[in-house]
């Protein structure tokens, strides 16, 4: 009785995080720029593709203030509206279902991936990429911009590899808060 307690309670915890490219492919449309906007900073998340990714069970989370923002399965990507200002950016690896960031910053915080803070300023574009096996030669990205898998790449790298990648989610905004803008609900599109 035990172990089917202790399955249920492990397969239950499994459905809480994003799946990983092992369980399909990222089936969302092909990169598409966003319009430009020079009061925002425009940033591009993505992830190559490749074996280790493709055979991943659950996809790593890229986080705000501890706050999950997305997933990023393999040949995925996502786009993001800063307001200028610095943002600590972290990227997390979920453990049995969840990213446990109840014990962020502690030292039991087994699931931090990579983080580094991102300067972001109005009007310009970043692309992040985020790939566990190939890290960007030296040349293509910005010194001291990124932590292992996690960096921050030239415009040139960024907008050759980007297009093979697929849209994960809808793009999101982020308020100098380092909190994510909430859209109008339903009641607000409908004037009520």
């Amino acid at each position: 009785m035990l172990r089917v307690a202790l399955c249920a309670f492990l397969l239950m915890l499994a459905g809480c995080s994003s799946p990983g490219a092992f369980f399909g492919a990222v089936d969302g449309p092909p990169f598409g720029a966003l319009p430009a906007d020079a009061q925002q900073a425009t940033v591009y998340l993505y992830r190559p593709q490749n074996q280790w990714s493709d055979e991943e069970l659950e996809a790593p989370g890229l986080f705000i203030n501890n706050e999950l923002i997305g997933s990023l399965p393999s040949n995925g990507y996502f786009a993001l509206s800063f307001a200028p200002g610095s943002y600590p950016l972290q990227m997390r690896r979920p453990l049995l279902g969840s990213f446990w960031t109840f014990f962020a910053g502690g030292s039991l915080d087994f699931t931090l991936i990579a983080g580094f803070t991102l300067e972001a300023r109005a009007g310009e574009v970043y692309y992040l990429r985020y790939d566990e096996t190939h890290t960007p030669p030296k040349y293509e990205h910005t010194a001291g911009q990124g932590a292992g898998p996690l960096q921050l790449v030239g415009k040139e790298l960024g907008s050759r590899e980007i297009p093979a990648t697929r849209q994960v989610q809808e793009p999101v905004s982020i308020a100098a808060s380092g909190k994510e803008v909430e859209g109008p609900g339903f009641f607000e599109r409908i004037g009520l």
